[in-house]
């Protein structure tokens, strides 16, 4: 009995790779396009602080004038975003005390642990930078998001304080 014959092997012609290689190289641009859009599309919308407000240093107007801007009311709410994570709300109210408009205020939120350690810090704005500002007497309520809560976290209120601010006559 005859066994098939596909075909005669000695006219085989060798792979040279060439489709091998094209099949890597698309591979790899499939990762990075796929990795690149998850950097720009999911990552959370952490920001720096706004540059518009200045830093409390020691002996500037800033710095006395912090003192007059009172935070308050506390409270803390979950979410779920969009992607289907736990987020955390702080809202609050700032009060301004003193006797001048604050056109914008960054405040340094902290989370601790059970230790009393620092577990997250960082820097937001409570008033964005707007013409109008928060005038002598008035209230601003706030709200900020955070995606990323250590789990070690306390479940105490964190601890805010004024980080920067701006008067709405600061030429900077």
């Amino acid at each position: 009995m005859d066994t098939p014959h596909f075909g005669d092997s000695s006219k085989a012609t060798p792979d040279t790779g060439s489709g091998t290689v094209r099949k890597v190289v698309l591979s790899l641009v499939v990762v990075f396009a796929g990795v690149g859009a998850y950097f720009f599309l999911f990552q959370s919308p952490r920001r720096p602080a706004a540059k518009a407000t200045v830093p409390l240093t020691a002996g500037s107007p800033e710095q006395a004038y912090a003192a007059n801007l009172r935070l308050g009311n506390f409270a803390m709410k979950q979410a779920e975003n969009f992607l289907n994570q736990e987020v955390k709300i702080l809202e609050g109210d700032l009060l301004n005390a003193g006797g001048s408009t604050v056109v914008a205020v960054d405040a340094t939120v902290e989370f601790r642990d059970s230790l009393d350690q620092i577990t997250l810090s960082e820097t937001r704005p409570l008033l964005p930078p707007s013409p109008a500002g928060l005038a002598p007497g008035k209230v601003a309520h706030f709200e900020i998001s955070f995606d990323h809560v250590p789990i070690s976290w306390n479940y105490q209120m964190p601890k805010v304080t004024i980080a920067g601010l701006k008067f709405s006559d600061n030429k900077k």
